[in-house]
């Protein structure tokens, strides 16, 4: 509890520091091409399922393995890429088994498809912010870097529970 206060304080200090809140995001994670982006002037329609990413170059996350907590041989993964986008995965795993969860964690991972999600982050001042989509509703996280640590104050919609959830980053 008396790690709660201080992140909680920090995730209103955050978002308040920057006016608006995280917009629901979409679960695609196609990008129009930059060249197209710079050069085309006309005022043609974007299709419904681009995502403009935000570059997460230059924060305190590491892109070279993976975030993981666990419970039991339950295990949670997160891996953040630089251009913005972090791939979700969730699952039962023993050290025997011939599929290794983490491997599905690719910057372009379908969201849907083996329990993955990957969505977009926005980095606003030291804080990270992303929506996954469950069958039955979304789930919010808001959450800081600290070293090799994650800390995310996860909100389930669907249920409204809140819990703040750590991630250890494990490298390649």
């Amino acid at each position: 509890m008396r790690n709660l206060l201080p992140l909680a304080t920090l995730l209103v200090w955050a978002a308040c520091g920057n006016p608006g809140t995280p917009e629901a995001t979409p679960t695609a994670t196609e990008t129009a091409p930059a060249a197209q982006a710079e050069s085309d002037t006309s005022t043609a329609p974007v299709a419904s399922n681009m995502v403009n990413l935000q570059s997460l170059e230059g924060s305190s996350l590491k892109f070279n393995g993976v975030y993981e907590n666990t419970s039991g041989d339950l295990h949670y993964y997160m891996r953040f890429f630089e251009r913005g986008n972090v791939a979700l995965i969730a699952g039962r795993e023993q050290p025997e088994d011939s599929i290794n969860l983490r491997s599905f964690l690719t910057q372009d991972v379908k969201s849907g498809l083996n329990n993955a999600h990957n969505v977009p982050v926005t980095l606003r001042n030291d804080s990270l912010f992303f929506t996954t989509m469950a069958p039955r509703g979304e789930i919010t996280y808001a959450g800081v870097a600290d070293g090799d640590t994650l800390r995310f104050l996860k909100h389930s919609k669907v249920t409204a529970k809140k819990a703040v959830v750590s991630y250890h980053f494990i490298p390649d």
